[in-house]
């Protein structure tokens, strides 16, 4: 199973597969239905998917025949064999090798809607995993933040026109209305906001003044395109801090506040430094 750190890239990962396909749209629906693909559009309209661990994608292509003998075989990871390829029949597949669960390693072919001949493996030990709540769920890393802030509602509409966040799940309100917990995506990180109060325990949480108090924490938020993002932040209402530029270090990063306070360093690795060159640099900017 996945790590909850995201995608990995490096040279020689498996990236993009192109499914021929006689009906884009059934084809899609038989992998959403068996298989729990994530359907979405590309940027061109295309209609495209992610798989549940959202490492690998692709899209469906009408007019090329199917690979419908056994060559190059794609295999879906799957918790039982049996029950997928069950789930592959209801979604309008056909089985072509029925899998046999005394052999060592159990899998079984089948054929989507287009007549793809595609492999479906049981992974040892993840039934077990995946009945079994997770210690951290797969979603989260090891840190999340928490902000708090005075209208929690307000800061997530902000944070969506400022930083493209994302909200996960429903909120949770106290009686008097406050927002006791809520959710956001940025990228493959989660952020939780809640809304000033005692959260129990006496333990008063105050929202930093979002005319320039003092904090006690700053978000970094590191994306490929800094300026662009940094366009975002500013025209959504961020006050700037340190203009965006090119820092000695190797980053391009610059420190905006939002308008309930709360302060995020943006910014892009843009070169390695060594130790040698980087305690140079470190020198000369000391010097001023």
């Amino acid at each position: 199973m996945a790590d909850s750190g995201g995608p990995r890239y490096r040279t020689g990962k498996l990236c993009y597969i192109e499914i021929p396909a006689a009906d884009v749209s059934a084809s899609a629906e038989f992998y959403q239905r068996a298989f729990g693909w994530k359907i979405r559009r590309r940027g061109d309209g295309a209609i495209a998917f992610d798989d549940t661990v959202g490492e690998v994608s692709g899209t469906f292509v009408a007019g090329r025949p199917p690979a419908g003998e056994p060559g190059l075989v794609i295999y879906v990871m799957v918790a039982r064999a049996d029950a997928a390829l069950d789930a592959v029949v209801a979604a309008g597949g056909e089985i072509v090798r029925p899998v046999d669960p005394q052999a060592g390693e159990v899998f079984g072919w089948v054929h989507d809607p287009a007549g793809n001949v595609l492999g479906v493996y049981q992974q040892p030990g993840l039934a077990e995993a995946e009945a079994a709540p997770r210690p951290v769920p797969e979603h989260l890393h090891t840190v999340t933040p928490r902000l708090v802030v005075r209208d929690a509602r307000a800061a997530i509409e902000f944070y969506r026109a400022a930083f493209g966040v994302e909200q996960r799940g429903a909120l949770f309100a106290g009686p008097d209305g406050t927002v006791v917990h809520a959710e956001i995506q940025l990228g493959d990180s989660v952020i939780y906001l809640t809304g000033e109060g005692d959260n129990g325990g006496g333990a008063a949480a105050p929202a930093p003044a979002p005319d320039g108090g003092r904090v006690s924490a700053i978000m970094v938020v590191t994306v490929p395109d800094v300026d662009q993002l940094w366009a975002r932040a500013v025209a959504a209402g961020c006050e700037v801090i340190h203009p965006l530029a090119d820092q000695f270090y190797g980053d391009r990063e610059g420190r905006v506040r939002d308008p309930f306070g709360h302060q995020w360093m943006l910014g892009s690795h843009i070169e390695d430094v060594d130790q040698a060159e980087m305690d140079r640099r470190m020198q000369s900017w000391s010097a001023g």
